[in-house]
């Protein structure tokens, strides 16, 4: 379990990222301590060779003559190059003069016996180019070792001469860098284990408001939704959690709420009409009565009945809404025609409470949707504009259009809405305070409505003032978004 945590993980990308680290800068270092020890090693051979050089130059010019093969000359070189023989630094130093032919002039004493330049390297030497290389060798005690050699050429009147060669074993270069190796090689993982414990502590720190998070949630239940997580004082991505946390306990208490409240609702609202059905049923079963009474009877019937389906039909519909799995038929529908005919029948139920309804328009809209489903949103939209609109009240309907979009608008003088509700109301079952407890419906009229609109990819808003009405705005695009 612990493996497969945040912490193991958070844990392991530290160590993964602290080592990648450590290897890079131990590359780094051992290659700029490498280029440093043959940088310094070279600049060592090459004034030893100058040294030498300079030495030549000046027997020569002194003598004033162009045999290079004077009589003293190889006592004089051997002097030269066992000059800095006695400096404990450079007792590892080795300096041998060669002619143009490559045959040795001079030699330091105890010269170990080093492969020789192949020919054209040799050539570019005579040529006047000096050169560093890396060849190989046996020692004085014939062990087999790398030397660095420095090739300078010695020009005596315009001509090269004679070659200077300086030669140092690389034994001691290898074995400091063999040295540094070992050493980062040691230190690397320390360092690595070391560090990981400091790394546990910071994610243990990192992760303590979490581990807080998650023990006040496994204390949050169906009936103690009220608790909230602590929200730290920062301002980092714990805060944004903690905060989404209290959020979504929010929504799920006010869907818990609106459900209880629907239970109860639905029980008051459908047990009234289910005893009435059943009084007016047992009536009819225990007497005889006249044939207007049985009409009466059963138009009351069908009655009840009617708002039963409707609420089903859209606890149905908002159902598969929400589920996604109500495919919609798009074609084109004229939503003004579909406006008229809707308040036309809706026409009977505003008599009732002598409340004028109108319709502007100024030119004929149609837009792609699905005739049903838009049938569906209006008539939830104006059902719920006369339900609670005021008697002798009005509603107002109006369509506009743009190039992209259709708007319509649905305006009542009834009861309003406080501004604290409004960012509930398109909630599934949840009803306004005012009117919880009346038999205007159960809460999911808006919801049907919201659903319908985005599923034609629109936009609804509301607008409401206590006691002065609402103007529901719904948005729409014209073509179907493919």
């Amino acid at each position: 379990m612990f493996f497969k945590s945040i912490r193991f993980k958070a844990i392991l990308l530290y160590t993964l990222i602290l080592t990648i680290t450590l290897l890079v800068f131990s590359f780094i270092l051992y290659g700029g301590f490498s280029k440093t020890l043959y940088d310094d090693f070279d600049d060592l051979l090459s004034s030893r060779a100058e040294g030498v050089a300079d030495s030549i130059n000046a027997y020569w010019h002194g003598r004033g003559i162009a045999d290079t093969r004077a009589e003293n000359f190889d006592s004089i070189a051997k002097g030269w190059v066992e000059e800095k023989r006695k400096n404990a630094d450079l007792m590892s130093i080795f300096v041998q003069i060669l002619d143009p032919v490559g045959a040795k002039v001079v030699a330091s004493m105890s010269m170990p016996r080093i492969a020789q330049l192949d020919k054209d390297d040799f050539a570019d030497i005579l040529g006047g180019e000096d050169s560093f290389d890396t060849l190989s060798g046996e020692s004085a005690d014939a062990r087999k070792m790398k030397f660095r050699v420095y090739s300078k050429p010695v020009y005596i009147d315009g001509n090269v001469r004679y070659v200077v060669q300086v030669a140092g074993p690389m034994d001691l270069m290898s074995l400091a860098l063999n040295s540094l190796i070992f050493i980062l090689f040691i230190l690397l993982p320390i360092t690595v284990l070391l560090a990981a414990f400091p790394g546990v502590l910071l994610v243990r720190i990192a992760l303590k408001p979490v581990d807080a998070m998650i023990d006040t949630l496994r204390q949050i239940t169906a009936e103690n939704l009220k608790l909230k997580i602590h929200i730290p004082d920062t301002k980092d991505e714990i805060k944004r959690l903690a905060d989404t946390f209290n959020d979504m306990i929010e929504r799920i208490d006010r869907s818990f709420s609106s459900q209880q409240r629907f239970i109860q609702d639905i029980y008051h609202e459908l047990n009234t009409p289910l005893n009435i059905l059943r009084t007016e049923i047992e009536a009819l079963s225990g007497r005889a009565g006249s044939k207007a009474q049985v009409e009466a009877v059963f138009k009351r019937i069908s009655k009840e009945i009617d708002e039963f389906s409707k609420i089903i039909d859209n606890l149905g519909a908002l159902t598969r809404f929400e589920s996604d799995q109500l495919a919609l038929e798009i074609k084109k529908v004229g939503l003004t025609d579909l406006v008229e005919k809707i308040l036309d029948e809706m026409k009977a139920l505003a008599e009732e409470k002598e409340i004028a309804t109108s319709f502007y328009s100024n030119e004929t809209v149609v837009i792609d949707g699905d005739e049903v489903q838009l049938e569906r949103m209006l008539m939830n939209l104006l059902d719920n504009a006369i339900k609670y609109t005021y008697r002798r009240g009005k509603v107002v309907v109006t369509v506009s259009r743009d190039d992209l979009t259709v708007r319509i608008t649905v305006s009542d003088t009834g009861i309003g809405m406080p501004d604290d509700e409004l960012p509930y109301i398109f909630d599934r079952f949840y009803q306004v305070v005012k009117t919880r407890g009346s038999k205007n419906g159960f809460g999911i009229g808006l919801s049907i409505v919201r659903a319908v609109v985005e599923a034609h990819k629109g936009k609804i808003s509301v607008e409401s003032k206590r006691g002065q009405g609402s103007t529901f705005t719904v948005t729409l695009p014209l073509s179907y978004p493919a």
